[in-house]
C-alpha cells in the first residue's frame, strides 16, 4: 500500500526557520528537510493512528434504535426478494417451504465509523472464484478497526471494468468460515461518504449467491489477506432451510 500523505511545505515555515535552512550546506541541508518530512509524516499517522483505526461506532438510544430498525427491515425485504420465484436467486425446490434466512442476533458492537485508506493508483490483483477460474479485480484501498485492543485491516475492491457500474466491495472470512457461516467467507457492500468515511457495519454481511445454489452461481473467494482470526457473530449465518 502506497499511503498519500499531505504534508505541511517545508517552505511554510517561519521566517528564521526557513532563514536558517538555507545557511546550511547542501547535504546538511537536504537532511534537515528530510528530518523534517519524517517528522511530519509521523505526527499525520501514516502508519495507522488510533483515528485511523477506531473502535466500535458508540450510538445513543436514538441512533440505536433507528440502526437496529433499518437492520431488520432491510433482513425483512430480503426474504421478500428469496420468497419471490422472479427475484430469488434459490432452486425451484429451495423456494418450497422457505421461512427465511439465518442471522445473527443484530450485534451492535461490530459497526465500526473507519476511514478508506486509499492506494495511489489502484493495483490490479486476482482473486480465485469457487470453481479455480481466476478474475481480476481492483484494489481500491484499505479499511481498519479495532476489535479486543487489537487493530485490524481489510482490503476494499472494485471492478476492473466499470461499463455496468462502479462499486467497493469487501470480501472477508472469519473464524466461523466453515461452522455455522458459509465456509467460502462472506461479503460487504462499501459506500464512503463525503467525508471519506465507511460504516463498516458486519451485521449487514451476507453470503455469497453460492451458498443458495450452487449449481447456478460461481462466486469469488476472499484473499487470505482478508482473514480476520476471531468470529464474527453478527450478519448472515449459513443457508438452511431447517429453521
Amino acid at each position: 500500500m502506497v499511503c498519500i500523505l499531505f504534508p505541511v511545505h517545508p517552505f511554510n515555515e517561519s521566517v528564521a526557520m526557513r532563514q536558517m535552512i538555507q545557511s546550511l550546506s547542501q547535504p546538511i541541508r537536504l537532511f534537515s528537510l528530510l528530518a523534517v518530512f519524517v517528522l511530519l509524516t509521523t505526527i499525520t499517522g501514516c502508519g495507522g493512528s488510533d483515528a485511523e483505526a477506531p473502535g466500535s461506532l458508540v450510538m445513543d438510544e436514538v441512533e440505536h434504535e433507528r440502526w437496529e430498525i433499518s437492520l431488520v427491515e432491510m433482513r425483512i425485504e430480503k426474504n421478500e426478494e428469496f420468497s419471490d420465484p422472479q427475484r430469488s436467486p434459490l432452486p425451484v425446490d429451495g423456494l418450497k417451504g422457505f421461512e427465511g434466512l439465518n442471522y445473527f442476533f443484530p450485534f451492535p458492537e461490530m459497526r465500526f465509523k473507519t476511514p478508506l485508506i486509499a492506494e495511489a493508483g489502484s493495483d490490479t490483483v486476482s482473486l480465485t472464484k469457487r470453481q479455480g477460474q481466476v478474475v481480476p479485480y481492483l484494489r481500491r484501498g484499505l479499511v481498519n478497526f479495532q476489535w479486543m485492543d487489537q487493530t485490524y485491516s481489510l482490503e476494499v475492491f472494485g471492478p476492473v471494468n466499470t461499463e455496468d457500474g462502479d462499486y467497493l466491495w469487501l470480501p472477508f472470512f472469519d473464524a466461523n468460515s466453515g461452522k455455522g457461516v458459509y465456509p467460502g467467507g462472506r461479503y460487504l457492500d462499501i459506500t464512503v461518504d463525503n467525508e471519506g468515511l465507511v460504516d463498516l457495519d458486519f451485521n449487514y454481511a451476507y453470503n455469497p449467491l453460492c451458498d443458495y445454489n450452487t449449481e447456478r452461481y460461481n462466486c469469488t473467494l476472499p484473499p487470505v489477506a482478508n482473514t480476520l482470526p476471531f468470529a464474527v457473530n453478527a450478519g448472515e449465518k449459513t443457508f438452511s432451510q431447517e429453521h
